[in-house]
């Protein structure tokens, strides 16, 4: 595989709040936030193919229904990751202009990804195969916000 060093920006806003979700997903949801409240992750595993997918959706790869619910690890690697002037979810924007870190995260026990903002981290050292661990809320709400910053682990 050749490597480019080149930077592509892509300006708009992917506002997952936003989003108009299909019941089966927003049920599954739904389950897998109220965990986190309690800071569990809990993936849903397909009888067929035994992947886990978190966040959990409501048909596998396989054409097969996950239906068995299973705790996973809090911690992962970094799948991917990218450099951003600023982070906006639910309408609200953080700190616009001020570098962040954004990772795609396959936590222990998944076989899918999670975004998040990696802090305490030096862009200089953040490369795909780091491992990273949640940040939990100080006081989980039972939301996608309870884990979306990571730390090095």
């Amino acid at each position: 595989m050749e490597y480019k060093d080149e930077t592509t920006s892509i300006s708009g806003s992917w506002n997952l709040g936003q989003w108009h979700w299909k019941h089966e997903t927003a049920v599954l949801m739904q389950h897998f936030l109220a965990s986190l409240k309690d800071k569990k992750v809990l993936g849903l595993k397909c009888p067929e193919c035994g992947l886990v997918y978190c966040p959990p959706k409501p048909y596998c790869s396989c054409l097969s229904i996950p239906e068995e619910w299973v705790e996973i690890s809090d911690e992962g690697v970094v799948t991917t990751f990218t450099f951003s002037g600023s982070w906006s979810y639910g309408g609200m924007e953080e700190g616009a202009g001020t570098p962040r870190i954004i990772v795609g995260v396959m936590l222990d026990g998944s076989n899918t990804e999670m975004l998040s903002q990696l802090e305490d981290a030096d862009r200089d050292h953040v490369d795909v195969g780091m491992r990273v661990k949640v940040k939990w809320a100080d006081e989980p709400q039972g939301t996608i916000e309870d884990v979306m910053h990571s730390l090095p682990a």
